[in-house]
């Protein structure tokens, strides 16, 4: 639409000049060793740079040892599965710690990627660049520590399938060498007015406010046999963080299985489910599915719209 900004001829173009240059940097853990039940520990010590952690890369290059006729294959987001946990430090404060990351990134993932998103983004271990939930992009500074423990084996890792000739099935086994870990951030620096703004409420010790998100993951091992109704108390406390969102998923006899892929999930026809929070239930009203008839409308619509009540 035309305005009077169009007959604006006279006007001097404006350029943003905020940010000098920008750089790649590489950490790298202190100890090398990658091997299963391991602490990978990576440190950026820099006080006085600015670190953009949010568009943060972590590299992994090893090789897989394969032993049997099987084929071999990485299953979705194997990245994450190789790791039982990961956690992010800020100034010697811990500011999130994520058991079994696989599991809680896929779940995740699953909430926010299309099935098409999901194909293309295996060889960017499902980092999607325009993510449609955006963390906060504000750059960081000070010490900061990603700690990531190594799973105790690859086998939710890769997926492999036997070959069977006549009456007899192969059995292939399979591991995850990783040689090297390597961490790109991007370093930003600013121009002078920024850098003297900033250094200055640095010095007067002007609280930094940090938004983020933290997952809890609670697994229940069994439910019971023979039962359509069942109530799983979880006790979760916190001084600040309060839930957000509750994803509920199921799967059976996934789990530390090379013939199995932990990134699959069942159907097991729940007609309904809901959620009691400080004596409130979300939804306040019943749900009536019906997988088998493909009745889930409701519980889709919730899903598109992120409505709780």
């Amino acid at each position: 639409m035309l305005s009077a900004q169009a007959f604006d001829i006279f006007r001097t173009p404006r350029m943003d000049e905020s940010i000098e240059k920008v750089e790649w940097r590489s950490y790298y853990p202190y100890v090398k060793s990658f091997r299963n039940n391991d602490t990978i520990e990576i440190t950026i010590n820099q006080s006085d740079v600015f670190e953009a952690m949010y568009d943060g890369l972590l590299l992994i290059s090893g090789k897989v040892k394969k032993n049997g006729g099987g084929t071999v294959s990485f299953v979705n987001n194997a990245g994450a599965f190789m790791f039982s946990a990961i956690s992010y430090e800020v100034n010697v404060k811990e500011i999130e710690s994520v058991r079994d990351p696989g599991l809680v990134s896929t779940v995740r993932g699953y909430m926010c990627y299309t099935e098409e998103d999901s194909k293309h983004l295996v060889v960017a271990g499902w980092n999607y660049p325009n993510a449609p939930l955006l963390d906060s992009r504000v750059v960081t500074c000070g010490k900061q520590t990603i700690r990531l423990t190594r799973s105790n084996n690859d086998n939710n890792c890769l997926l492999v399938t036997e070959k069977t000739t006549g009456y007899t099935t192969t059995t292939t086994t399979a591991s995850i060498y990783i040689e090297n870990v390597e961490l790109k951030i991007k370093r930003i620096y600013p121009n002078n007015d920024i850098r003297l703004k900033l250094l200055k409420a640095i010095r007067a010790d002007t609280p930094i406010v940090i938004p983020y998100r933290q997952w809890e993951l609670h697994m229940k091992p069994s439910l019971p046999q023979g039962s359509t109704h069942d109530v799983w108390p979880i006790k979760t406390t916190s001084v600040v963080e309060s839930p957000r969102y509750v994803i509920v998923c199921f799967q059976t006899d996934k789990q530390d299985k090379l013939t199995a892929d932990p990134t699959y999930f069942d159907n097991v026809n729940i007609t309904n489910i809901r959620l009691t929070l400080n004596g409130e239930s979300f939804p306040n009203e019943r749900m009536r599915l019906n997988f088998e008839k493909s009745d889930y409308a409701e519980a889709h619509y919730r899903y598109l719209y992120r409505i709780l009540p």
